[in-house]
């Protein structure tokens, strides 16, 4: 028995008084509304309705019933109209984690443009530089590097990849000299992620050769990529990060791009957003889904040469669920 569908139909008959009006503004059947009111009774063993072929009357139970009823309808109703306005108007907390190779440029504009559309959901962003477990961790939706996902509980669309390059500041290389070959990147000091986020061995690589594995000698090893682009900038040793975290430094000249005849091969560096596979999503979720996934396509359209030489943006190889190739820009 449906009890919620019987009690609507209860309240129906008792309103009007009658059987048949209730089934004609119910629009079911007179069986289905006496079958109805007769599987009601029976499940809470006791008699609810008087009736004769003249008339109709509540008992002393109904009566206490028909009030009961009605509270209880109105709060579903209410909660029911309450999410329906949630899913047309998303709003709540949405828990967002994004790699640390994705600069406060490119972060700020996807996270202000969303929060224009949708003002009633608050983001909170959490930078990760190592991969978080979404889930566990109470994330809704994640922006990070696509290998840093397993397993089927996740859909994972593409957004593209992001370079690396090695730069260091003028200071530095007036002092140290400018290494001309990976090699030489191995002599200087080095900043970066501490051992156990980034291993320090990179990948160097020219057209029509093989690449070179390089690892760098850390003097200074932080835990946050806004951080070794700040070390970088006071002149504390050379560095290898995400081009769009460096773009305007490289252009203002208060980093210099190193090695620019090679590109640096990382498997960390396609990105992807993230979220669980699950049947019902919040309207939050979804919409921030969409928003990230337009937000980077159009990104990509609008600044093509925005780049710095040697920090070239590739397209993404594809998606690992259904999704547009796009490329990501700082």
């Amino acid at each position: 028995m449906n009890q919620i569908h019987a009690m609507r139909v209860f309240v129906r008959v008792a309103e009007s008084q009658s059987f048949r009006r209730a089934a004609q503004q119910l629009d079911v059947s007179n069986a289905l509304v006496t079958r109805s009111i007769a599987m009601l009774e029976a499940h809470l063993h006791t008699r609810l309705i008087n009736r004769t072929t003249r008339n109709l009357s509540l008992t002393e139970a109904g009566l206490r019933y028909l009030e009961g009823c009605k509270s209880v309808l109105e709060e579903l109703d209410h909660l029911e109209d309450s999410l329906a306005h949630t899913e047309r108007e998303p709003s709540g907390t949405l828990r967002v984690m994004a790699a640390g190779a994705l600069s406060l440029g490119t972060l700020t504009p996807l996270i202000d443009g969303f929060r224009r559309l949708y003002p009633r959901v608050n983001v909170r962003l959490t930078l990760a530089e190592k991969p978080t477990e979404l889930l566990e961790d109470g994330f809704d939706v994640g922006i990070v590097a696509a290998c840093a996902t397993r397993g089927g509980e996740f859909v994972e669309h593409a957004l593209g990849t992001t370079a690396f390059v090695p730069c260091a500041s003028p200071a530095w290389l007036a002092e140290h000299g400018e290494p001309r070959t990976p090699e030489q990147l191995e002599q200087h000091a080095a900043v970066t992620l501490p051992p156990e986020e980034r291993s320090a061995s990179w990948l160097f690589a020219r057209p029509g050769e093989s690449a070179q594995q390089v690892t760098l000698q850390p003097g200074y090893a932080v835990n946050n990529m806004l951080m070794v682009r700040l070390a970088a900038l006071a002149g504390m040793g050379v560095a290898i990060v995400p081009a769009p975290l460096v773009a305007d430094d490289l252009a203002a000249g208060t980093l210099v791009r190193l090695l620019q005849d090679y590109e640096i091969e990382d498997a960390q560096a396609s990105m992807a957003i993230v979220y669980p596979r699950r049947q019902y999503l919040p309207a939050k979720t979804l919409r921030f889904v969409d928003y990230t996934i337009e937000h980077f396509q159009q990104t990509c359209e609008a600044k093509p040469a925005s780049v710095p030489h040697g920090a070239r943006t590739m397209l993404a190889a594809g998606t690992v669920a259904s999704g547009p190739h796009m490329l990501m820009h700082g």
